[in-house]
């Protein structure tokens, strides 16, 4: 899987919401990286566009500007240095966050986890905007002919981020949260369904 700054900024995100720290300040940005929307991203943060050359319908082409129907891993290129200048700008504002149950680890993995079913389903034009992710689940799975257990599993794991950014207690413990997140997360490295 590729390190990208958009699983370090959810990740951190996601750290802010399970602190219960006021999140009001980047509300919008939090809600277009947290749905994939690269394009109202970049317009809220401003950074300029990297140089890209994409293969498009049989040509090459070069591009500096963000679509809205950029598929999502060029959306993710083309806001990197967005992404880099919200991460940093978070860091100055909320500091460094110590969680008591989840390592930094998992919550890149509930940030990589999102990300990923996100895009394949995006990526085969499955989704209208601002889809929920039960609706990318259930959308993906049918397309992938995933199992309707591994389909159940992948519930839990998005249950279970939802616990993190709600704070809905949607299993008995956060241990048992995070083995049920687990497994579904297992699930979409099975299915190569991750962002590489």
């Amino acid at each position: 899987m590729i390190n990208l700054y958009i699983e370090q900024a959810i990740a951190y995100m996601l750290k802010i919401l399970k602190s219960r720290k006021e999140v009001t300040f980047y509300k919008d940005e939090f809600n277009a990286i947290k749905h994939g929307d690269y394009f109202d991203f970049i317009s809220l943060i401003g950074e300029p566009i990297p140089f890209i050359v994409s293969w498009r319908n049989g040509t090459t082409m070069m591009e500096d500007n963000i679509k809205k129907d950029d598929i999502d891993f060029v959306g993710l290129l083309k806001a990197g240095p967005s992404i880099k200048k919200f991460y940093e700008l978070c860091k100055i504002t909320y500091g460094y966050i110590q969680d008591p149950d989840l390592s930094d680890e998992d919550f890149y993995n509930v940030a990589t986890f999102e990300i990923a079913l996100r895009m394949h389903a995006n990526n085969n034009n499955l989704l209208n905007e601002r889809e929920t992710l039960e609706k990318v689940i259930d959308k993906l799975c049918e397309f992938k002919n995933i199992s309707e257990s591994d389909r159940n599993q992948l519930h839990q794991g998005r249950k279970f981020g939802n616990m993190i950014k709600q704070h809905k207690m949607h299993f008995d413990s956060w241990h048992e949260g995070l083995t049920e997140f687990n497994k579904a997360f297992e699930i979409i490295q099975n299915n190569k369904l991750t962002i590489i």
